[in-house]
């Protein structure tokens, strides 16, 4: 799937585009000479039996179309606040790497798409490369990656019980468990993936040089026994 843009009207599409571009540009900006992150790799089980948890509003989930992204994203030019552009700015470079898998939940009263997010298998282990900062699938894993709500649908449960029912659909390839990576500090995020079936499996530690242009990654199994397994967010 190729990212287009969304004309919302009269040259919208390239201010949208222009907004996009300057968010991305100082995201790399804010990265500055030299930064670290840890998030931790999350792990679900398949195998397990896990009761998904349901939204405030109800929720189908189906593969994610071009047809959505409009309505997924669209809201971005007009956002005043730089963070949120950097968000969707982020998704739509994701899109235009090549990513594939993408899943969306929709809220069923009305048939809108109200949240998106990409499964990955082993077969996109190139591209998961050519992304950085994650480890290689080996097969039999999957990983859940790039979660987005739309503002309006923020606060009503959408990500814990979309996410749940995307993971479950790893197992279309086999897949036996699914991973997915959080920052250490975006305990809202951590909260979401914790009650979608998820526990800390993995510490990713990413050391950044000259805004970005050098990364490292490093990972670490977390041993059985270690609190942060268990933990509550």
């Amino acid at each position: 799937m190729t990212a287009h843009a969304v004309e919302l009207d009269p040259g919208a599409g390239s201010r949208s585009g222009l907004g996009e571009l300057g968010a991305r540009l100082a995201g790399r900006w804010k990265l500055g000479l030299y930064a670290e992150l840890t998030r931790y790799g999350l792990v679900r089980d398949l195998s397990h039996n896990f009761q998904a948890p349901g939204a405030k509003i109800p929720l189908a989930v189906r593969p994610l179309a071009d047809r959505d992204l409009a309505t997924l994203f669209g809201h971005a030019g007009a956002a005043t606040e730089l963070s949120e552009r950097m968000e969707v700015a982020w998704r739509r470079a994701f899109i235009e790497k090549g990513a594939r898998g993408g899943f969306v939940a929709i809220d069923e009263r009305s048939a809108t798409p109200c949240y998106v997010q990409w499964l990955l298998s082993p077969r996109d282990n190139a591209f998961i490369k050519k992304l950085g900062g994650f480890p290689p699938l080996a097969d039999g894993e999957a990983l859940l990656e790039n979660a987005y709500t739309p503002p309006a649908y923020r606060g009503l449960g959408v990500m814990a019980a979309a996410m749940a029912q995307i993971a479950e659909r790893a197992s279309d390839f086999s897949a036996r468990k699914v991973l997915t990576f959080v920052a250490t500090d975006n305990i809202a995020s951590l909260k979401g993936c914790q009650r979608a079936g998820f526990y800390p499996h993995l510490l990713h530690r990413r050391t950044r040089f000259g805004f970005g242009l050098i990364t490292r990654d490093r990972f670490e199994t977390l041993p059985e026994g270690d609190p942060r397994r268990s933990m509550k967010f």
